[in-house]
């Protein structure tokens, strides 16, 4: 009997509790997401380079905003408050849909895993807020330094708000169709048309040392693009103006010089067909320096020194080219040739 009575006891207090909690889930706060009065952009000036492929990202502090976050670029203009149609309109950009590797064996094969597809100058990562400025840009129409450039606006929400960044800064840099370069960023102007490599017991032919400073690199663009338009061309120059045989390089490794295909070696220089812009990824390869920012080349040599000892010489290069065409990376010797003879 006792026991009946506390069964009943105990069932009747089970309702009356699930009755009390489902009334209180009723007042329960709905469960909205936050977006914190400290999120920001961390960076609100952006000076991309024309002509590249510019990706700002890491810009965005979300502080403990709920995520994920929309981002929407608004009133996008010229400092004077005029729209900046030349931004916002479409331009053909080529995109990869498959990954590049660096394994890669031809220039189809690369191309393949690109597509071209049509994309606003100026656009914001929807999910980060990263900053996309594409290379399809150019000096001829878009505003550069000095000019004050461009500004626009972020929208940035989720469910449970929204926020206005107001005032960002675009402020583009005039091309520069290689890297390095010797040039004045707001003007344009080459200040010094030569680079130098880096340099490994060289010897000059008159017996001296060779030096980094003793050799001139320049690298041009035929803007005729008699060849093609995807040529990438290495000449080597003597102290009298004579070209040297890329054969007296004679421990370079040219099939793996650069990623390109179809080489042709003269005694006069090596060509490769090459797809632009060199690297064309920014990750490490084969062909790259540690980072995947720049093409790292090596040119090497051995000889008999003194003693009949192997001697090892050579020089490293690293170099981005941004524009397609046909280009000449020529290494000039003006004042003593190297040695590559035995002694």
């Amino acid at each position: 009997m006792r026991r009946s009575i506390y069964n009943k006891s105990l069932l009747l207090t089970s309702l009356l509790l699930g009755m009390i909690l489902s009334s209180c889930e009723k007042f329960l706060p709905e469960d909205r997401d936050s977006l914190e009065v400290e999120a920001r952009f961390t960076q609100t000036d952006y000076e991309p380079i024309l002509g590249r492929y510019n990706w700002i990202r890491n810009n965005f502090s979300t502080a403990n905003s709920t995520l994920p976050l929309q981002f929407r670029l608004t009133n996008v203009r010229r400092f004077d408050g005029e729209p900046a149609t030349e931004l916002t309109q479409k331009y053909p950009v080529k995109v990869w849909k498959e990954l590049y590797t660096g394994l890669e064996t031809s220039l189809a094969e690369i191309e393949s895993k690109r597509v071209t597809e049509y994309r606003s100058l100026l656009e914001i990562g929807e999910s980060n807020g990263s900053i996309l400025f594409w290379p399809s840009g150019k000096s001829s129409f878009v505003k550069n330094q000095p000019d004050s450039g461009y500004m626009f606006d972020v929208e940035v929400s989720n469910s449970g708000g929204r926020k206005y960044f107001r005032d960002l800064r675009l402020k583009p840099f005039k091309e520069r169709p290689y890297a390095p370069i010797n040039m004045n960023a707001v003007s344009g102007l080459i200040t010094n048309p030569y680079l130098s490599p880096t340099v490994y017991n060289m010897v000059g032919d008159r017996g001296g040392y060779l030096f980094s400073g003793d050799i001139r690199v320049s690298i041009t663009k035929d803007e005729d693009d008699k060849l093609g338009g995807n040529t990438l061309t290495f000449r080597f120059v003597d102290s009298v103006g004579n070209n040297i045989n890329p054969d007296k390089f004679n421990k370079t490794a040219w099939k793996y010089l650069v990623h390109g295909f179809d080489m042709e070696k003269t005694s006069e220089y090596v060509r490769y067909r090459v797809a632009y812009p060199i690297p064309l990824t920014e990750i490490p390869t084969w062909y790259t320096n540690g980072q995947g920012t720049a093409a790292h080349v090596s040119f090497m040599y051995e000889r008999l020194g003194f003693g009949q000892m192997v001697t090892m010489g050579g020089m490293d290069f690293e170099f981005a080219i941004y524009e397609p065409g046909d280009w000449e990376i020529v290494f000039l010797f003006p004042r003593e040739s190297p040695k590559f003879e035995d002694d």
